[in-house]
């Protein structure tokens, strides 16, 4: 059983980056949420251990802390 996507406005946000992306597609919002997760537990880059959070419509979806 494929999770269902509910319709929203779609927000990612990087700790020190900002917004990296903004729109009305979960399926891509959640893969880009995915990806800076993977690339904030890797502790490298600008994204390296930074909070990754995902909104829809303004509220927090999922949310990773990152590592100080």
């Amino acid at each position: 059983m494929t999770k269902r996507c509910p319709a929203g406005n779609y927000e990612v946000v990087v700790g020190n980056i900002g917004t990296v992306y903004e729109g009305k597609d979960c399926k891509e919002a959640t893969g880009i949420y995915n990806d800076y997760v993977k690339i904030s537990k890797s502790r490298h880059g600008r994204a390296g251990s930074e909070p990754i959070t995902l909104f829809r419509n303004g509220d927090i979806e999922k949310e990773y802390y990152g590592e100080e």
